[in-house]
Protein backbone atom coordinates (compact mmCIF):
# COMPACT_ATOMS: atom_id res chain seq x y z
CA UNK A 1 0.00 0.00 0.00
CA UNK A 2 0.91 3.58 -0.47
CA UNK A 3 0.29 6.39 1.74
CA UNK A 4 -1.37 9.57 0.95
CA UNK A 5 -1.07 12.67 2.23
CA UNK A 6 -4.63 14.14 3.20
CA UNK A 7 -4.29 17.13 0.35
CA UNK A 8 -4.94 14.44 -1.85
CA UNK A 9 -8.37 14.31 -0.24
CA UNK A 10 -9.13 17.50 -1.53
CA UNK A 11 -7.93 16.80 -5.20
CA UNK A 12 -10.56 13.97 -5.17
CA UNK A 13 -13.40 15.67 -4.41
CA UNK A 14 -12.36 18.30 -7.02
CA UNK A 15 -12.20 15.46 -9.21
CA UNK A 16 -15.27 14.27 -8.33
CA UNK A 17 -17.02 17.66 -8.77
CA UNK A 18 -15.83 18.44 -12.18
CA UNK A 19 -18.12 19.03 -14.61
CA UNK A 20 -16.08 16.40 -17.05
CA UNK A 21 -16.25 13.62 -14.69
CA UNK A 22 -19.22 12.75 -15.54
CA UNK A 23 -18.73 8.72 -16.95
CA UNK A 24 -18.89 9.76 -20.57
CA UNK A 25 -17.71 11.65 -22.97
CA UNK A 26 -19.57 13.91 -25.02
CA UNK A 27 -21.27 12.05 -28.46
CA UNK A 28 -18.70 13.44 -30.69
CA UNK A 29 -15.69 12.69 -28.24
CA UNK A 30 -13.72 9.69 -29.62
CA UNK A 31 -12.54 8.86 -25.76
CA UNK A 32 -15.00 6.30 -23.31
CA UNK A 33 -14.40 8.81 -20.40
CA UNK A 34 -13.96 8.56 -17.26
CA UNK A 35 -15.94 5.78 -14.92
CA UNK A 36 -16.50 5.42 -11.05
CA UNK A 37 -16.85 2.57 -9.61
CA UNK A 38 -15.18 1.18 -6.24
CA UNK A 39 -16.44 -0.80 -3.03
CA UNK A 40 -17.89 0.22 0.51
CA UNK A 41 -18.07 -2.08 3.12
CA UNK A 42 -19.14 -1.88 7.27
CA UNK A 43 -18.05 -4.62 9.24
CA UNK A 44 -18.22 -4.72 13.08
CA UNK A 45 -17.75 -7.86 15.43
CA UNK A 46 -17.35 -8.69 19.13
CA UNK A 47 -15.99 -12.00 20.40
CA UNK A 48 -16.14 -13.30 23.56
CA UNK A 49 -13.59 -15.86 25.21
CA UNK A 50 -14.88 -18.99 27.37
CA UNK A 51 -13.55 -22.15 28.41
CA UNK A 52 -11.50 -24.63 30.85
CA UNK A 53 -8.87 -22.22 29.97
CA UNK A 54 -10.68 -19.27 32.09
CA UNK A 55 -10.99 -21.13 35.25
CA UNK A 56 -7.50 -20.47 35.37
CA UNK A 57 -6.17 -17.79 33.37
CA UNK A 58 -6.52 -14.61 35.19
CA UNK A 59 -4.85 -12.21 32.15
CA UNK A 60 -6.75 -12.49 29.51
CA UNK A 61 -9.44 -9.84 28.04
CA UNK A 62 -12.10 -12.01 27.13
CA UNK A 63 -14.18 -9.59 25.37
CA UNK A 64 -12.67 -7.57 22.25
CA UNK A 65 -14.93 -5.85 20.00
CA UNK A 66 -13.81 -3.89 17.32
CA UNK A 67 -14.44 -3.41 13.27
CA UNK A 68 -13.78 -1.15 10.26
CA UNK A 69 -15.74 1.11 7.54
CA UNK A 70 -13.48 0.85 4.43
CA UNK A 71 -14.44 3.19 0.64
CA UNK A 72 -12.29 2.10 -1.68
CA UNK A 73 -13.24 4.45 -4.55
CA UNK A 74 -11.84 3.50 -8.38
CA UNK A 75 -11.61 6.03 -10.93
CA UNK A 76 -10.92 4.36 -14.30
CA UNK A 77 -9.66 6.61 -17.23
CA UNK A 78 -9.81 6.33 -21.20
CA UNK A 79 -7.86 8.90 -22.64
CA UNK A 80 -8.41 6.85 -26.29
CA UNK A 81 -10.15 3.60 -27.27
CA UNK A 82 -6.76 1.67 -26.52
CA UNK A 83 -5.86 3.03 -23.71
CA UNK A 84 -7.48 2.87 -19.78
CA UNK A 85 -5.50 3.94 -16.75
CA UNK A 86 -7.13 2.98 -13.31
CA UNK A 87 -6.50 3.93 -9.35
CA UNK A 88 -8.06 2.90 -6.39
CA UNK A 89 -8.12 5.55 -3.21
CA UNK A 90 -8.65 3.87 -0.24
CA UNK A 91 -10.39 5.20 3.01
CA UNK A 92 -10.69 3.76 6.17
CA UNK A 93 -11.92 4.18 10.00
CA UNK A 94 -11.47 1.89 12.63
CA UNK A 95 -14.57 1.35 15.03
CA UNK A 96 -14.28 3.43 17.60
CA UNK A 97 -12.53 6.40 15.64
CA UNK A 98 -13.98 9.51 15.77
CA UNK A 99 -13.14 13.28 14.12
CA UNK A 100 -10.36 11.58 11.92
CA UNK A 101 -8.76 9.74 14.99
CA UNK A 102 -8.04 5.84 13.47
CA UNK A 103 -8.38 7.52 9.59
CA UNK A 104 -6.07 5.96 6.74
CA UNK A 105 -6.14 7.45 3.34
CA UNK A 106 -3.70 4.96 1.10
CA UNK A 107 -3.66 4.10 -2.29
CA UNK A 108 -4.40 0.57 -2.96
CA UNK A 109 -3.92 0.04 -6.53
CA UNK A 110 -2.51 1.44 -9.83
CA UNK A 111 -2.22 0.25 -13.12
CA UNK A 112 -2.17 1.31 -16.76
CA UNK A 113 -3.09 -0.98 -19.87
CA UNK A 114 -3.79 -0.49 -23.39
CA UNK A 115 -3.11 -1.83 -26.75
CA UNK A 116 -0.36 -1.24 -29.31
CA UNK A 117 -1.23 -1.50 -33.11
CA UNK A 118 -3.91 -3.55 -32.06
CA UNK A 119 -1.73 -6.43 -31.35
CA UNK A 120 0.32 -5.91 -28.17
CA UNK A 121 -1.34 -5.36 -24.88
CA UNK A 122 0.36 -4.77 -22.28
CA UNK A 123 -0.14 -3.59 -18.40
CA UNK A 124 2.07 -1.88 -16.24
CA UNK A 125 1.72 -1.68 -12.21
CA UNK A 126 -0.22 -3.79 -10.68
CA UNK A 127 -0.54 -7.38 -11.71
CA UNK A 128 -2.50 -10.49 -11.07
CA UNK A 129 -0.51 -13.25 -12.96
CA UNK A 130 -0.14 -16.85 -13.27
CA UNK A 131 1.13 -19.15 -15.62
CA UNK A 132 1.49 -23.23 -14.60
CA UNK A 133 1.06 -24.55 -10.80
CA UNK A 134 4.73 -25.27 -11.07
CA UNK A 135 6.57 -21.68 -12.23
CA UNK A 136 3.93 -19.20 -11.04
CA UNK A 137 0.90 -19.84 -8.98
CA UNK A 138 -0.97 -19.40 -5.58
CA UNK A 139 -1.98 -23.04 -3.89
CA UNK A 140 -5.38 -22.81 -2.37
CA UNK A 141 -5.91 -22.62 1.30
CA UNK A 142 -5.36 -24.52 3.78
CA UNK A 143 -8.89 -25.62 5.80
CA UNK A 144 -11.44 -25.58 3.41
CA UNK A 145 -12.67 -27.73 0.58
CA UNK A 146 -16.17 -26.18 -0.18
CA UNK A 147 -17.31 -23.67 2.49
CA UNK A 148 -20.54 -22.68 3.54
CA UNK A 149 -22.55 -19.71 2.37
CA UNK A 150 -22.49 -18.62 6.07
CA UNK A 151 -18.50 -18.24 5.98
CA UNK A 152 -18.28 -16.76 2.49
CA UNK A 153 -18.82 -13.27 3.50
CA UNK A 154 -15.81 -13.19 5.89
CA UNK A 155 -13.84 -15.27 3.66
CA UNK A 156 -14.57 -12.72 0.66
CA UNK A 157 -13.36 -9.78 2.79
CA UNK A 158 -10.32 -12.05 3.24
CA UNK A 159 -10.12 -12.41 -0.50
CA UNK A 160 -10.38 -9.05 -1.19
CA UNK A 161 -8.08 -7.39 1.50
CA UNK A 162 -4.92 -9.98 -0.04
CA UNK A 163 -5.89 -9.79 -3.66
CA UNK A 164 -7.47 -13.24 -4.45
CA UNK A 165 -8.54 -12.98 -7.88
CA UNK A 166 -10.55 -17.14 -7.37
CA UNK A 167 -8.26 -18.13 -10.27
CA UNK A 168 -4.61 -19.04 -8.43
CA UNK A 169 -3.20 -15.82 -9.86
CA UNK A 170 -0.55 -13.90 -7.76
CA UNK A 171 -0.05 -10.19 -7.29
CA UNK A 172 3.08 -8.33 -8.47
CA UNK A 173 3.88 -5.07 -9.42
CA UNK A 174 5.79 -4.76 -12.56
CA UNK A 175 4.99 -5.00 -16.67
CA UNK A 176 3.19 -7.49 -18.08
CA UNK A 177 2.94 -7.78 -22.12
CA UNK A 178 1.38 -10.44 -24.39
CA UNK A 179 0.36 -10.71 -27.83
CA UNK A 180 -0.43 -13.56 -30.06
CA UNK A 181 0.52 -14.30 -33.86
CA UNK A 182 -2.43 -16.56 -36.01
CA UNK A 183 -1.27 -18.50 -39.33
CA UNK A 184 -2.69 -20.85 -41.58
CA UNK A 185 -0.94 -23.76 -42.16
CA UNK A 186 0.24 -25.74 -39.83
CA UNK A 187 0.00 -23.60 -36.71
CA UNK A 188 -3.10 -22.72 -35.60
CA UNK A 189 -1.99 -19.85 -33.44
CA UNK A 190 1.17 -18.58 -30.94
CA UNK A 191 1.06 -16.73 -27.85
CA UNK A 192 3.87 -14.76 -26.42
CA UNK A 193 3.68 -13.38 -22.59
CA UNK A 194 6.35 -11.88 -20.90
CA UNK A 195 6.77 -10.04 -17.31
CA UNK A 196 8.87 -8.36 -14.95
CA UNK A 197 7.89 -6.98 -11.29
CA UNK A 198 9.18 -6.40 -8.26
CA UNK A 199 8.66 -8.61 -4.93
CA UNK A 200 10.43 -6.60 -2.34
CA UNK A 201 12.06 -2.97 -2.63
CA UNK A 202 15.33 -2.64 -1.11
CA UNK A 203 16.01 -0.89 2.31
CA UNK A 204 19.00 0.31 1.12
CA UNK A 205 21.56 -1.62 4.06
CA UNK A 206 20.88 -5.19 3.93
CA UNK A 207 18.34 -5.96 2.59
CA UNK A 208 18.33 -6.11 -1.76
CA UNK A 209 15.50 -5.25 -3.83
CA UNK A 210 13.81 -8.51 -5.05
CA UNK A 211 12.92 -8.89 -8.80
CA UNK A 212 10.39 -11.59 -10.61
CA UNK A 213 10.76 -11.75 -14.35
CA UNK A 214 9.49 -14.61 -16.63
CA UNK A 215 6.56 -15.71 -19.14
CA UNK A 216 5.40 -17.60 -21.58
CA UNK A 217 5.53 -18.83 -25.09
CA UNK A 218 2.67 -21.03 -26.03
CA UNK A 219 1.78 -22.40 -29.31
CA UNK A 220 -1.43 -24.31 -30.70
CA UNK A 221 -1.09 -26.47 -33.67
CA UNK A 222 -4.32 -26.65 -36.81
CA UNK A 223 -7.04 -29.38 -36.53
CA UNK A 224 -5.93 -32.34 -38.44
CA UNK A 225 -7.40 -35.59 -39.67
CA UNK A 226 -11.10 -37.02 -39.39
CA UNK A 227 -10.67 -36.51 -35.60
CA UNK A 228 -9.56 -32.92 -35.63
CA UNK A 229 -6.74 -33.97 -33.71
CA UNK A 230 -5.08 -30.56 -31.95
CA UNK A 231 -1.74 -30.13 -30.10
CA UNK A 232 -0.55 -27.53 -27.99
CA UNK A 233 3.08 -26.75 -26.43
CA UNK A 234 4.37 -24.33 -24.10
CA UNK A 235 7.61 -23.00 -23.10
CA UNK A 236 7.17 -21.41 -19.61
CA UNK A 237 9.64 -19.77 -17.35
CA UNK A 238 10.09 -17.94 -13.68
CA UNK A 239 13.23 -16.38 -12.58
CA UNK A 240 13.59 -14.43 -9.24
CA UNK A 241 16.53 -13.28 -8.32
CA UNK A 242 17.81 -10.23 -5.41
CA UNK A 243 19.61 -7.10 -6.85
CA UNK A 244 22.63 -6.67 -4.95
CA UNK A 245 23.44 -3.62 -6.75
CA UNK A 246 20.72 -2.46 -4.32
CA UNK A 247 21.30 -2.17 -0.45
CA UNK A 248 24.40 -3.12 1.36
CA UNK A 249 23.99 -7.14 0.69
CA UNK A 250 26.43 -9.66 0.35
CA UNK A 251 24.35 -12.68 -0.53
CA UNK A 252 21.30 -12.40 -2.69
CA UNK A 253 18.51 -15.41 -3.87
CA UNK A 254 18.90 -16.74 -7.56
CA UNK A 255 15.92 -19.26 -8.53
CA UNK A 256 14.85 -20.33 -11.88
CA UNK A 257 12.11 -22.65 -12.93
CA UNK A 258 12.06 -23.91 -16.99
CA UNK A 259 8.68 -26.73 -17.64
CA UNK A 260 7.54 -27.46 -20.84
CA UNK A 261 3.85 -28.53 -21.18
CA UNK A 262 1.76 -29.71 -23.41
CA UNK A 263 -1.30 -31.71 -24.63
CA UNK A 264 -2.57 -34.05 -27.67
CA UNK A 265 -5.73 -34.43 -28.73
CA UNK A 266 -6.95 -38.09 -29.02
CA UNK A 267 -10.60 -37.44 -29.37
CA UNK A 268 -12.77 -34.29 -30.03
CA UNK A 269 -16.08 -35.74 -30.69
CA UNK A 270 -19.46 -33.45 -29.26
CA UNK A 271 -20.34 -36.81 -27.28
CA UNK A 272 -16.78 -37.40 -25.50
CA UNK A 273 -12.75 -36.29 -25.17
CA UNK A 274 -9.93 -37.71 -24.39
CA UNK A 275 -6.00 -36.15 -24.64
CA UNK A 276 -2.62 -37.02 -23.10
CA UNK A 277 -1.17 -33.98 -21.04
CA UNK A 278 1.85 -33.22 -19.59
CA UNK A 279 4.09 -30.97 -17.73
CA UNK A 280 7.62 -31.26 -16.51
CA UNK A 281 11.13 -28.79 -16.33
CA UNK A 282 13.98 -28.51 -14.23
CA UNK A 283 14.97 -25.75 -11.62
CA UNK A 284 17.83 -24.14 -10.14
CA UNK A 285 18.54 -22.67 -6.65
CA UNK A 286 22.04 -20.98 -5.58
CA UNK A 287 23.04 -17.83 -2.88
CA UNK A 288 24.98 -15.65 -5.00
CA UNK A 289 27.76 -13.64 -3.19
CA UNK A 290 28.91 -10.26 -4.50
CA UNK A 291 32.25 -9.11 -4.18
CA UNK A 292 33.36 -5.58 -4.93
CA UNK A 293 36.26 -5.04 -7.41
CA UNK A 294 36.60 -1.09 -6.96
CA UNK A 295 38.65 -2.45 -3.88
CA UNK A 296 40.98 -3.96 -6.86
CA UNK A 297 40.81 -0.73 -9.28
CA UNK A 298 37.84 -1.75 -10.72
CA UNK A 299 34.54 0.18 -11.42
CA UNK A 300 31.67 -2.69 -10.65
CA UNK A 301 30.48 -5.07 -8.44
CA UNK A 302 30.52 -8.80 -9.75
CA UNK A 303 28.78 -11.63 -8.95
CA UNK A 304 31.12 -14.47 -7.23
CA UNK A 305 31.14 -17.86 -6.36
CA UNK A 306 27.79 -19.00 -5.40
CA UNK A 307 27.70 -20.65 -1.81
CA UNK A 308 24.52 -22.38 -2.02
CA UNK A 309 23.32 -24.56 -5.05
CA UNK A 310 21.00 -26.93 -5.54
CA UNK A 311 18.84 -28.72 -8.91
CA UNK A 312 16.36 -30.97 -9.65
CA UNK A 313 13.60 -31.84 -12.15
CA UNK A 314 9.92 -33.01 -12.02
CA UNK A 315 7.60 -34.71 -14.69
CA UNK A 316 3.93 -34.72 -14.26
CA UNK A 317 1.80 -37.27 -17.46
CA UNK A 318 -1.61 -37.84 -18.07
CA UNK A 319 -5.09 -38.36 -19.37
CA UNK A 320 -8.22 -36.87 -19.39
CA UNK A 321 -11.14 -36.30 -21.10
CA UNK A 322 -15.02 -36.58 -20.44
CA UNK A 323 -18.16 -36.53 -21.98
CA UNK A 324 -19.31 -32.70 -22.17
CA UNK A 325 -23.17 -33.73 -22.61
CA UNK A 326 -23.01 -35.04 -19.46
CA UNK A 327 -21.08 -32.77 -17.73
CA UNK A 328 -18.24 -35.20 -16.73
CA UNK A 329 -14.83 -34.86 -16.72
CA UNK A 330 -11.94 -36.83 -15.05
CA UNK A 331 -7.94 -37.21 -15.31
CA UNK A 332 -5.16 -39.32 -13.73
CA UNK A 333 -1.69 -37.99 -13.27
CA UNK A 334 0.98 -39.70 -12.76
CA UNK A 335 3.76 -36.97 -10.91
CA UNK A 336 7.30 -37.24 -9.66
CA UNK A 337 8.31 -34.20 -8.09
CA UNK A 338 12.03 -34.24 -7.15
CA UNK A 339 13.13 -33.56 -3.56
CA UNK A 340 14.94 -30.16 -4.31
CA UNK A 341 12.83 -28.63 -6.52
CA UNK A 342 11.97 -25.75 -5.80
CA UNK A 343 9.92 -22.92 -7.26
CA UNK A 344 9.46 -19.92 -5.06
CA UNK A 345 6.62 -17.90 -7.05
CA UNK A 346 4.53 -21.73 -6.87
CA UNK A 347 5.16 -22.92 -3.35
CA UNK A 348 4.82 -19.71 -1.32
CA UNK A 349 1.63 -20.81 0.57
CA UNK A 350 -1.44 -18.62 1.24
CA UNK A 351 -1.10 -18.62 5.15
CA UNK A 352 1.73 -18.21 7.06
CA UNK A 353 1.74 -19.97 10.18
CA UNK A 354 4.28 -17.87 12.05
CA UNK A 355 2.13 -14.57 11.77
CA UNK A 356 -0.08 -12.98 14.72
CA UNK A 357 -3.58 -13.71 15.12
CA UNK A 358 -5.74 -10.69 14.92
CA UNK A 359 -7.77 -11.66 18.05
CA UNK A 360 -6.64 -13.38 21.03
CA UNK A 361 -2.86 -13.94 19.80
CA UNK A 362 -1.82 -14.81 23.55
CA UNK A 363 -3.83 -16.85 25.65
CA UNK A 364 -3.53 -18.24 29.50
CA UNK A 365 -1.41 -16.92 32.24
CA UNK A 366 2.00 -18.04 30.71
CA UNK A 367 0.46 -16.05 27.68
CA UNK A 368 1.22 -18.74 25.32
CA UNK A 369 0.73 -18.11 21.13
CA UNK A 370 -1.98 -19.39 20.20
CA UNK A 371 -2.66 -21.31 16.82
CA UNK A 372 -4.31 -20.49 13.87
CA UNK A 373 -7.30 -22.55 13.84
CA UNK A 374 -10.77 -22.43 11.59
CA UNK A 375 -11.91 -19.88 13.18
CA UNK A 376 -8.77 -17.54 12.04
CA UNK A 377 -8.90 -19.41 8.38
CA UNK A 378 -12.26 -17.98 7.72
CA UNK A 379 -12.14 -14.78 9.00
CA UNK A 380 -8.12 -13.33 9.84
CA UNK A 381 -6.85 -11.02 6.74
CA UNK A 382 -3.58 -10.96 9.12
CA UNK A 383 -2.48 -14.88 8.92
CA UNK A 384 -2.71 -14.73 4.54
CA UNK A 385 -0.29 -13.44 2.78
CA UNK A 386 0.66 -12.81 -1.69
CA UNK A 387 3.92 -12.53 -0.99
CA UNK A 388 7.11 -15.01 -2.62
CA UNK A 389 9.28 -16.62 0.30
CA UNK A 390 12.75 -17.46 -0.63
CA UNK A 391 12.35 -20.95 1.09
CA UNK A 392 9.49 -23.52 1.90
CA UNK A 393 6.87 -21.68 4.39
CA UNK A 394 6.00 -22.97 7.23
CA UNK A 395 3.19 -25.75 7.29
CA UNK A 396 0.55 -27.21 9.98
CA UNK A 397 0.56 -30.91 8.92
CA UNK A 398 -3.61 -31.00 10.72
CA UNK A 399 -4.89 -29.10 7.69
CA UNK A 400 -2.48 -30.18 4.59
CA UNK A 401 0.13 -32.94 5.39
CA UNK A 402 0.17 -34.67 1.73
CA UNK A 403 0.48 -31.39 -0.75
CA UNK A 404 1.01 -28.49 1.79
CA UNK A 405 2.73 -26.40 -0.87
CA UNK A 406 -0.01 -27.22 -3.97
CA UNK A 407 0.51 -29.45 -6.98
CA UNK A 408 4.25 -28.33 -6.98
CA UNK A 409 4.98 -29.72 -3.32
CA UNK A 410 8.44 -31.11 -3.43
CA UNK A 411 9.31 -35.08 -2.66
CA UNK A 412 6.56 -36.18 -3.82
CA UNK A 413 5.36 -39.57 -6.31
CA UNK A 414 2.15 -41.13 -7.03
CA UNK A 415 -1.24 -40.59 -8.68
CA UNK A 416 -3.68 -38.23 -8.38
CA UNK A 417 -7.13 -38.77 -9.73
CA UNK A 418 -9.44 -35.81 -10.70
CA UNK A 419 -12.99 -35.46 -11.70
CA UNK A 420 -16.03 -33.07 -11.82
CA UNK A 421 -19.64 -33.40 -12.55
CA UNK A 422 -21.02 -30.14 -13.48
CA UNK A 423 -23.64 -30.90 -15.99
CA UNK A 424 -26.35 -28.07 -17.79
CA UNK A 425 -29.69 -27.95 -15.94
CA UNK A 426 -28.52 -30.47 -12.97
CA UNK A 427 -29.14 -29.78 -9.76
CA UNK A 428 -26.17 -31.44 -8.28
CA UNK A 429 -22.71 -30.51 -8.83
CA UNK A 430 -19.53 -32.22 -7.59
CA UNK A 431 -15.63 -32.28 -7.59
CA UNK A 432 -13.47 -35.25 -6.56
CA UNK A 433 -9.10 -35.09 -5.92
CA UNK A 434 -7.83 -38.46 -4.96
CA UNK A 435 -3.86 -38.60 -4.34
CA UNK A 436 -1.78 -41.66 -4.00
CA UNK A 437 1.55 -40.76 -3.25
CA UNK A 438 4.99 -41.33 -1.11
CA UNK A 439 8.11 -39.74 -0.61
CA UNK A 440 11.21 -40.10 -3.20
CA UNK A 441 13.70 -39.33 -0.60
CA UNK A 442 13.29 -39.99 3.23
CA UNK A 443 13.34 -36.77 6.00
CA UNK A 444 15.81 -38.15 8.83
CA UNK A 445 15.73 -41.33 7.76
CA UNK A 446 16.10 -43.97 4.56
CA UNK A 447 12.12 -45.06 5.53
CA UNK A 448 9.52 -43.13 2.92
CA UNK A 449 6.11 -41.50 4.17
CA UNK A 450 2.96 -42.60 2.14
CA UNK A 451 0.18 -40.27 1.81
CA UNK A 452 -3.40 -40.23 1.29
CA UNK A 453 -5.20 -37.64 0.47
CA UNK A 454 -9.42 -37.38 -0.62
CA UNK A 455 -11.28 -34.43 -1.19
CA UNK A 456 -14.57 -34.06 -2.46
CA UNK A 457 -16.73 -30.99 -2.45
CA UNK A 458 -20.73 -30.94 -3.46
CA UNK A 459 -23.70 -28.30 -4.10
CA UNK A 460 -26.81 -29.74 -4.51
CA UNK A 461 -29.90 -26.95 -5.48
CA UNK A 462 -33.16 -29.04 -3.30
CA UNK A 463 -35.83 -25.97 -4.44
CA UNK A 464 -36.28 -27.78 -7.44
CA UNK A 465 -36.45 -30.99 -6.46
CA UNK A 466 -39.19 -30.16 -3.93
CA UNK A 467 -41.04 -28.03 -5.55
CA UNK A 468 -39.66 -24.69 -3.51
CA UNK A 469 -40.65 -21.67 -5.13
CA UNK A 470 -37.52 -19.69 -3.50
CA UNK A 471 -33.33 -20.21 -3.55
CA UNK A 472 -32.64 -23.66 -1.48
CA UNK A 473 -29.38 -25.24 -1.12
CA UNK A 474 -26.75 -27.04 0.20
CA UNK A 475 -23.28 -27.60 0.36
CA UNK A 476 -21.15 -29.98 1.16
CA UNK A 477 -17.23 -30.68 1.47
CA UNK A 478 -15.04 -33.45 2.94
CA UNK A 479 -11.02 -33.74 3.31
CA UNK A 480 -10.25 -37.42 4.62
CA UNK A 481 -5.60 -37.28 4.82
CA UNK A 482 -3.33 -40.12 6.08
CA UNK A 483 -0.02 -40.13 6.38
CA UNK A 484 2.31 -43.43 7.28
CA UNK A 485 6.01 -44.49 7.96
CA UNK A 486 7.02 -47.60 9.34
CA UNK A 487 10.69 -48.34 10.71
CA UNK A 488 11.82 -48.02 14.51
CA UNK A 489 9.34 -46.68 17.07
CA UNK A 490 11.65 -43.46 16.79
CA UNK A 491 11.10 -43.22 13.40
CA UNK A 492 7.17 -43.99 13.17
CA UNK A 493 4.92 -41.80 11.48
CA UNK A 494 0.73 -42.34 11.87
CA UNK A 495 -1.17 -39.29 11.44
CA UNK A 496 -4.79 -38.79 10.34
CA UNK A 497 -6.95 -35.82 9.85
CA UNK A 498 -10.70 -35.30 8.74
CA UNK A 499 -12.23 -32.46 7.89
CA UNK A 500 -15.90 -31.92 7.17
CA UNK A 501 -17.58 -28.82 5.86
CA UNK A 502 -21.80 -28.23 5.38
CA UNK A 503 -23.89 -25.27 4.88
CA UNK A 504 -27.63 -24.45 3.84
CA UNK A 505 -28.88 -21.47 2.68
CA UNK A 506 -32.66 -20.90 2.23
CA UNK A 507 -34.49 -18.07 0.89
CA UNK A 508 -37.23 -17.74 3.59
CA UNK A 509 -38.60 -14.25 1.78
CA UNK A 510 -37.87 -12.31 -1.51
CA UNK A 511 -33.91 -11.71 -1.11
CA UNK A 512 -33.98 -12.73 2.46
CA UNK A 513 -31.70 -15.39 2.99
CA UNK A 514 -31.40 -17.57 6.37
CA UNK A 515 -27.50 -18.88 6.31
CA UNK A 516 -26.53 -22.52 8.22
CA UNK A 517 -22.95 -23.89 8.71
CA UNK A 518 -20.51 -26.12 10.37
CA UNK A 519 -17.14 -26.81 9.83
CA UNK A 520 -15.62 -29.66 11.66
CA UNK A 521 -11.53 -30.84 11.77
CA UNK A 522 -10.52 -33.64 13.78
CA UNK A 523 -6.77 -35.01 14.02
CA UNK A 524 -5.19 -38.23 15.49
CA UNK A 525 -1.30 -39.33 15.80
CA UNK A 526 2.21 -38.65 15.24
CA UNK A 527 4.26 -37.01 12.81
CA UNK A 528 7.85 -34.49 12.20
CA UNK A 529 7.32 -31.59 11.24
CA UNK A 530 10.85 -30.40 9.58
CA UNK A 531 12.37 -27.41 10.07
CA UNK A 532 13.95 -25.70 7.22
CA UNK A 533 16.58 -23.30 6.68
CA UNK A 534 18.03 -22.11 3.35
CA UNK A 535 15.23 -23.01 0.57
CA UNK A 536 13.74 -26.52 1.57
CA UNK A 537 16.98 -27.90 2.96
CA UNK A 538 16.09 -29.27 6.48
CA UNK A 539 17.61 -27.58 9.39
CA UNK A 540 15.98 -30.21 12.23
CA UNK A 541 13.17 -31.87 13.70
CA UNK A 542 12.02 -30.38 17.15
CA UNK A 543 10.40 -33.67 17.83
CA UNK A 544 7.72 -35.56 17.27
CA UNK A 545 4.63 -33.42 16.45
CA UNK A 546 1.63 -35.29 18.47
CA UNK A 547 -2.21 -34.27 17.68
CA UNK A 548 -5.59 -35.58 19.62
CA UNK A 549 -7.13 -32.56 18.96
CA UNK A 550 -10.73 -31.07 17.46
CA UNK A 551 -12.19 -28.22 16.28
CA UNK A 552 -15.56 -27.07 15.10
CA UNK A 553 -16.55 -23.63 13.78
CA UNK A 554 -21.12 -23.24 14.02
CA UNK A 555 -22.50 -20.21 12.17
CA UNK A 556 -26.09 -19.19 11.37
CA UNK A 557 -26.81 -16.18 10.15
CA UNK A 558 -29.48 -14.19 8.07
CA UNK A 559 -28.44 -11.93 4.76
CA UNK A 560 -30.56 -9.91 3.07
CA UNK A 561 -29.11 -9.25 -0.75
CA UNK A 562 -30.42 -5.65 -1.77
CA UNK A 563 -29.42 -6.75 -5.50
CA UNK A 564 -26.96 -9.61 -6.71
CA UNK A 565 -23.67 -8.51 -4.97
CA UNK A 566 -24.75 -5.74 -2.42
CA UNK A 567 -26.31 -7.15 0.86
CA UNK A 568 -25.82 -6.95 4.63
CA UNK A 569 -25.62 -10.12 7.16
CA UNK A 570 -25.77 -10.36 10.84
CA UNK A 571 -24.62 -13.72 12.23
CA UNK A 572 -23.35 -15.25 15.19
CA UNK A 573 -20.42 -17.85 15.36
CA UNK A 574 -19.10 -20.67 17.93
CA UNK A 575 -16.07 -22.27 17.28
CA UNK A 576 -14.57 -24.57 20.26
CA UNK A 577 -11.47 -26.07 20.52
CA UNK A 578 -10.29 -29.17 22.74
CA UNK A 579 -7.35 -31.46 22.98
CA UNK A 580 -7.36 -34.61 25.01
CA UNK A 581 -3.91 -34.65 25.92
CA UNK A 582 -4.74 -30.97 27.39
CA UNK A 583 -8.11 -30.54 28.59
CA UNK A 584 -7.24 -27.31 30.60
CA UNK A 585 -6.34 -25.84 27.27
CA UNK A 586 -9.78 -26.14 25.96
CA UNK A 587 -11.15 -23.07 24.86
CA UNK A 588 -14.18 -21.62 22.87
CA UNK A 589 -15.01 -18.46 20.76
CA UNK A 590 -18.38 -16.81 20.46
CA UNK A 591 -18.39 -14.38 18.05
CA UNK A 592 -21.55 -11.70 16.72
CA UNK A 593 -20.86 -9.56 13.46
CA UNK A 594 -22.29 -7.58 11.13
CA UNK A 595 -20.96 -7.36 7.68
CA UNK A 596 -22.50 -4.86 4.92
CA UNK A 597 -20.67 -4.79 1.35
CA UNK A 598 -21.99 -2.91 -1.19
CA UNK A 599 -19.71 -3.11 -5.15
CA UNK A 600 -20.46 0.03 -7.36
Amino acid sequence: MRALRLPALAALSALLLAPTASGQGAPDDPTPGVQFNGLGRTYIQQTDLGGTLLDTDTTTVETIADGEFVLDLAVSAQPNRVTEVQGILRLRNEFGGFFGSGVTIEVRELWARGVVANALEYRLGDLDLALTPYTVFLPDADGTVNAPAVFEPQRERVFYEEFYTGQNTRRFQGADLDFGLAFDQVLDEVDVRGFLARLRPTDFTTTPTRLIAGGRVGATSARIGPLGTQATLGVNHSFVWDDLDSGNANDGIRNSVITLDGALGLVDEPGYTARLIGEGGWSTVSLAQQRDSTAAGGDVTEIVDRTFEEDDTFIVLGLEGGFPQSGIEAGVRFVNMGPDFFSAAAQSKRIDYTRALGSFNRIGNERGQRRIALFDVTRDPSVYTFRVEDQLMVFDPRYNNALPYGRATPNRRGVRLDARYTPDGSPLSADLLLALLSEIRGQGTTELRDFTLARVGADLAVAPLVGYARNLGVSLGLQVEQTSRGGEAIEAVDLSSLLIEAGLSAEVYDRLDVLLGVSSRQSDGREYVPQFERFNDIRDFPGPFVTDDAETLLGAGLRYRFRDEIYLTVQVQRFSYGDDATPDDDYHLDQVFALFSMPF
